[in-house]
């Protein structure tokens, strides 16, 4: 199952692929539908000083569009995908315009924890040695 993780998350980082911030957020509701749980978990990074965590499909929404107000334009690319069993690890580079104008680019962790092939919980880090402390392998 473990490898239809991956797959399943190569897929949405393909389908979100050059969308900017207007298609990303007529694509989300769907999206979120689809592919988490009812239940998912969305933990922002901790080295956010204003982290929070979200429940739900409208929680993960909520998230999304908050991170998205802050920028008029934002993108994040896959860089490599990782198995670890019902985890998925995806090292990636996020790119984005803020409303000041100023550039921001940074390395992003992001795991995906499944539970009966959908995404149950999301978590994300700037720091990759506290992403993989936080793997379950």
């Amino acid at each position: 199952m473990s490898s239809e993780n991956v797959d399943l998350i190569k897929g949405v980082f393909t389908g979100f692929e050059g969308a900017d911030s207007k298609a990303l957020r007529e694509m989300l509701p769907a999206a979120i539908a689809e592919f988490c749980d009812p239940e998912i978990e969305f933990v922002e990074t901790p080295e956010r000083v204003d982290a929070r965590t979200y429940h739900g499909h409208e929680g993960a929404l909520e998230a999304f569009n908050r991170w998205l107000d802050q920028w008029d334009e934002y993108n994040a690319e896959a860089e490599s995908f990782e198995d670890h069993g019902d985890e998925v690890l995806v090292v990636a580079r996020e790119h984005g315009r803020g409303r000041s104008g100023a550039t921001a680019e940074a390395q992003l962790y992001l795991i995906y924890t499944f539970r009966d092939g959908k995404i149950a919980r999301y978590r994300e880090f700037y720091d990759e040695d506290a992403a993989r402390a936080a793997l379950k392998d």
